[in-house]
């Protein structure tokens, strides 16, 4: 056999595969078409496109007007096109919202496509799991993001901000002010506060001059969006490489001609060997008796690490499911708290008024303030409040897919395409449904007439002025970080770190736009600020006294 002969066959059968991977999605979907003609009379946008729907408007990156649309147009449940037309729930309805994230929510279950990502890219853990097993994962990890937790972890947010502060910014502004990048600023120092709460590692000293060279840090600002533009793509490739054992899913992983998901391939093992070496570490420190019931760290896997020591059987994490959690602690903390920072800092460029505001009510405090002190500034809580309802940084949508038959309720009727008044919903088995955050946060009937409009000052000892009508969420009677069982387990710790990096860059800075028209751009599910194709926020940065 001549040595092209094996490179041959693998060739063809890879060929072959991938004919009969892609025949079986068609065929799933052609199903879907046909069993979900019952949505047909929800009303929507009309389809763009034969075989794509509403799709490419949907997930276009600058595809603001588009869910604007969906947002005012029509009714709380709207109906979008999906592949070959079918049918597809955009939902900020708030009883629908209740059923899909509470009341029913093991009817209403992740997107297979984005759990079988989160689980090919990180293992078992709180992000790739559903029912029982996500239950499980997040009863041992919520002690970890209790308040008494997250107040001794407040010193370490200060030392960090403190560190991007006088390493990344002041050594800058010697001679006046001078423009920055702030979103790589605020992305290096996002990574540094997980990386040093979370899993008790250092990536980035943040020295003056000197950019992050982790290779890390690098891998994981390119792995989310990397994958799942992969998964929307190729929807069969994740149904495939899950198929088999270990070894026949690395060899499919390896004949698939496809330049991405080897770059994918490469990032993950990367990252896997990364954390594992980081749980290795740790482990070895228990062993030697420098890690123990009494000792003083408060990292996040130090803790569950110490949960393991006294834990009940089936409330314990094996080493690939600390190996999980540390990859999902890492990136789901690093994308989202930036992007929350990098709009922010936005809005105060645009609002210089507020920006004036704020800062006197943080220079008005003491420099490093407790849990208490930092949850006692009305108009900080009321600008972050108004920045993340009208901003969620994971938007527009969550995905869910019906696993059975259901009913959706609904708040208020919504007139069908045939006229008739509809009261609930009948949604198939296989049903992909949009958990619509950005358009509940907008809802006019919850928010009022000025519901699209920025002003913090709705907002009075935690609450805005709005009708009666709640909404499920977890926070400030909006979406942005869910509700029910799926909610964000680290919401808190979010809001924390926004609050010390605030208090700590502007009682030293004045920010104001730099050169160039920030674009925010649909990057997958989190937003991102954009100059001229490119991820970025310019900002000119102004010293206001010594430090």
């Amino acid at each position: 056999m001549s040595e092209s002969q094996p490179h041959s066959m693998a060739s063809t059968f890879s060929q072959y595969l991938l004919i009969a991977l892609v025949s079986y999605t068609i065929w799933r979907i052609l199903r879907r078409v046909f069993k979900s003609s019952v949505l047909d009379n929800i009303p929507g946008p009309q389809r763009h496109s034969i075989l794509t729907g509403n799709l490419a408007a949907f997930h276009d990156p600058d595809g603001w007007e588009f869910h604007e649309d969906l947002e005012q147009n029509y009714g709380q449940v709207v109906k979008v096109r999906g592949f070959l037309g079918t049918p597809h729930l955009f939902v900020f309805d708030s009883v629908a919202l209740h059923s899909i994230l509470v009341q029913d929510a093991d009817v209403y279950e992740e997107n297979p496509i984005y759990m079988k990502v989160y689980s090919l890219l990180w293992g078992p853990g709180i992000l790739s799991t559903v029912g029982d097993d996500h239950r499980r994962y997040r009863k041992i990890m919520t002690p970890a993001f209790a308040t008494g937790k997250l107040r001794e972890m407040i010193p370490i947010f200060y030392e960090v901000a403190e560190e991007a502060r006088d390493g990344l910014i002041a050594p800058f502004l010697n001679d006046g002010p001078s423009k920055f990048d702030l979103n790589n600023i605020l992305n290096r120092t996002s990574l540094e506060m997980i990386g040093r709460t979370g899993i008790g590692y250092s990536f980035d000293r943040m020295l003056a001059g000197k950019e992050a060279n982790d290779k890390y840090a690098e891998t994981l600002k390119e792995l989310l969006p990397t994958t799942f533009k992969l998964a929307l793509l190729f929807p069969f490739l994740p149904h495939a490489i899950q198929m088999g054992s270990a070894a026949f899913r690395r060899f499919m992983v390896n004949i698939i001609p496809s330049k991405t998901l080897h770059q994918v391939r490469d990032m993950v093992d990367f990252m896997e060997r990364t954390a594992r070496q980081l749980v290795e570490a740790k482990k070895e420190a228990v062993r030697r008796g420098h890690l123990d019931m009494a000792d003083n760290s408060k990292d996040i896997m130090t803790l569950l690490l110490k949960g393991n020591l006294g834990a009940e059987e089936g409330m314990f994490l094996t080493d690939d499911e600390l190996v999980a959690q540390t990859g999902m602690i890492i990136s789901a903390a690093t994308d989202t708290t930036s992007s929350a920072l990098d709009r922010i800092f936005h809005i105060l460029t645009l609002h210089p008024d507020v920006q004036e505001r704020l800062r006197d009510e943080i220079v008005d405090s003491p420099e490093r303030m407790d849990y208490e002190g930092l949850g006692s500034l009305p108009y900080l809580d009321a600008f972050i409040y108004e920045v993340l309802r009208l901003y969620p940084p994971v938007t527009p949508v969550m995905f869910r897919e019906t696993v059975e038959e259901a009913i959706l309720p609904l708040s208020k009727p919504i007139t069908g395409v045939d006229g008739s008044i509809i009261t609930s919903i009948p949604v198939p088995k296989g049903t992909t449904l949009y958990v619509a955050i950005a358009a509940a946060n907008h809802n006019k009937q919850i928010w009022g007439d000025d519901a699209l409009e920025f002003k913090p000052e709705r907002w009075a000892n935690g609450k805005a002025a709005a009708s009666s009508e709640k909404m499920c969420g977890i926070y400030g009677n909006m979406m942005t970080f869910l509700g029910g069982g799926r909610s964000c387990i680290g919401f808190q710790f979010s809001l924390l770190e926004i609050k010390v990096v605030l208090s700590v860059f502007l009682r030293h800075f004045k920010f104001s736009s730099a050169d160039g028209a920030v674009r925010w751009k649909m990057s997958g599910i989190i937003a991102v600020p954009s100059v001229h194709g490119n991820v970025q926020l310019p900002m000119t940065v102004e010293r206001l006294n010594e430090i």
